[in-house]
């Protein structure tokens, strides 16, 4: 498979569309300095080429009461970790699984929760999964963002 080749209007659509997807097409075509249809056959190629996977909303859970999130290491057999990934994401507690390459210590899922006693919910039903939990931990403070595209495939450029 190639490499869909991006070119500087593809990575700043890309990062306009990280930091909000409800942007309409016209006030991104004025954002990146072209027409809206341009913009409108980007995102048609992108999403085409598989880059643009889907459009989602980004929720306080805290707001809506599920103020607790926890963090499990877990250790998989290595002929089970997809397996054991996927119907642990099937739980409607679970908001993300993350399979390392390791032997051990291989599954980090993380949950949300509304109570003390969710964790131990949790924990229980992640038990009955094919896995070891190696340990549990509350996140206090989780920071994210989307991925800068533009400054990013500068530094690559410069690198070679």
């Amino acid at each position: 498979m190639t490499a869909y080749e991006l070119d500087d209007v593809d990575r700043r659509l890309l990062d306009l569309l990280q930091e909000d997807a409800r942007y309409k097409a016209i006030e991104l075509a004025e954002e990146i300095g072209v027409s809206d249809n341009t913009i409108h056959n980007r995102m048609d190629r992108l999403e085409e080429a598989g880059i643009i996977t889907g459009y989602t909303a980004t929720v306080d859970h805290d707001l809506m009461g599920l103020r607790l999130y926890f963090h499990f290491t877990c250790t998989a057999r290595i002929s089970a970790r997809a397996d054991v990934a996927e119907k642990a994401m099937a739980m409607p507690q679970i908001l993300e699984v993350v399979e390392l390459m390791t032997g051990h210590e291989n599954l980090h899922i993380k949950a949300v929760g509304a109570e003390d006693e969710d964790i131990t919910a949790i924990a229980e039903r992640l038990d009955g999964l094919d896995l070891e939990i190696n340990d549990e931990n509350l996140i206090r403070t989780e920071h994210t963002k989307p991925l800068n595209h533009v400054e990013v495939l500068k530094l690559v450029d410069e690198a070679e």
